[in-house]
């Protein structure tokens, strides 16, 4: 990194970095979710949506 950014452009940087890991976790979950439901695993685990 920038060896002359401060520390709160340090610390935006790591928050928008776990943010931007965060976002991508949930846009990975929906189809996936999705998937299970329309395979009716949900349905085998007992879960009722």
């Amino acid at each position: 990194m920038n060896q002359n950014a401060t520390v709160g452009t340090s610390f935006l940087a790591g928050f928008l970095r776990i943010m931007v890991f965060a976002l991508v976790i949930i846009l990975i979950a929906i189809p996936v979710c999705i998937l299970l439901d329309v395979l009716g695993i949900f349905d085998t685990l007992g879960w009722e949506f």
